[in-house]
Parts: structure tokens; C-alpha cells; sequence
């Protein structure tokens, strides 16, 4: 909108009709909801209830928008791990690192805090597993089948002293070593064919 302009050559009407306008644009002081008694005195009182902007404590301080909008990069960028967990009143788990590979933090997870319940199912792949960690006091009864051996892979060394007898053969056959009374002196087992 153009500045209004009062010159000495208007006459009588057009000079109320601009100042008409001029007090349109200003508006009515008994509508403002402070009490200063002028538009300066309104300015100020707005000014001093803002307050100053270079005693804002945020990376951008030229206007209010511009520091607003900076409060969350400044929160993103704190450095200090107690600030940061001020944040989290009801946590003592949480560090943060503003070290290696830019990391903006990290959270420490407290004793026992992952449950079976919040693992996905089949989250657990191979290469998850670290060498020798299934033992087998981890290993359900008879959970090894036949199916999960290798071929050739129970060789004599696995064998038990003691362990098989004739039960263990399959269509098993007995040979009887009898004296010449034909009183039977030894039985020896084996599998058939």
C-alpha cells in the first residue's frame, strides 16, 4: 500500500479523506489489548514483552521465526550427555557420543531389556550366531534327528565304549561256539543280512 500524503495544494475534502485513510491504517487505540495509550507506547510494550533477540540461546537469533525454527538443529547437536538426558527423566541408560562417524548419540540398553517378546520372528539368522555360542545345555532333548546328522559323520572315535549291543543290530544273528559236550562256551552276535 502507498504512503498517504497530505500536500498544500489539496483541498479541504481530499485532506479528510486522506486523513480518514491514514487513521483506518492505524486503527482504533481503545482496541488494543495493552494499555499504552499510543501506537508507540503498543511497540514498545510488544518489544519489551519479546524481549531482546540477542539474548536468545539458539545458533539463529536475526528474528523470532528464524530462532524457533533453529530450536530443532539445536537440540539435535548437543554435545554434553547430561543435557541430553535431561531430556529423559526416567532413564539412567542413555550416553551419548559425539565422536566417530558424526553419531549424534547412542542408547544403552539396560540389563535384561530385550525380551523374546520384542524380537521379530527369524530375526536370529546364521550370521548372527558367534562361533561356539550353542552349547548343549542350550539344545532341547532330542532335538538332533537323524536328518541334522552328516553323512559319515559318527565315526568310531564318537563311539561310546559299552554302548552297543545285540538290540542295537539290525536282523541280528548269533553265532554259538559250543564244546564237544555241546554245551554252548560262547555267543557271539552280529547284524544280519
Amino acid at each position: 500500500m502507498a504512503q498517504t500524503i497530505i500536500n498544500l495544494s489539496d483541498p479541504i475534502n481530499t485532506w479528510v479523506t486522506k486523513s480518514n485513510e491514514m487513521g483506518a491504517d492505524i486503527g482504533d487505540l481503545a482496541t488494543l489489548t495493552d494499555s499504552a495509550a499510543t501506537l508507540v507506547h503498543a511497540i514498545n510494550a510488544i518489544d519489551s514483552d519479546i524481549g531482546d533477540r540477542t539474548a536468545l540461546n539458539t545458533s539463529a537469533t536475526t528474528s523470532l521465526v528464524a530462532a524457533i525454527n533453529s530450536i530443532q538443529t539445536d537440540f539435535l547437536e548437543q554435545t554434553d550427555s547430561a543435557e541430553v538426558k535431561n531430556f529423559f527423566a526416567s532413564s539412567t541408560s542413555i550416553s551419548f557420543d559425539s565422536g566417530s562417524g558424526g553419531a549424534r548419540g547412542s542408547f544403552a540398553l539396560v540389563d535384561s531389556a530385550v525380551t523374546g517378546a520384542k524380537l521379530a520372528s527369524n530375526i536370529i539368522s546364521t550370521e548372527k550366531i558367534i562361533d561356539n555360542s550353542i552349547t548343549l545345555a542350550k539344545m532341547a532333548d532330542n532335538s538332533v534327528s537323524t536328518a541334522e546328522l552328516v553323512d559319515s559323520s559318527i565315526t568310531e572315535a564318537k563311539i561310546q565304549i559299552n554302548t552297543i549291543t545285540s538290540a542295537s543290530f539290525k536282523s541280528v544273528q548269533s553265532i554259538l561256539i559250543k564244546n564237544t559236550a555241546g554245551t554252548t562256551l560262547k555267543t557271539i552276535f552280529g547284524p544280519g543280512e
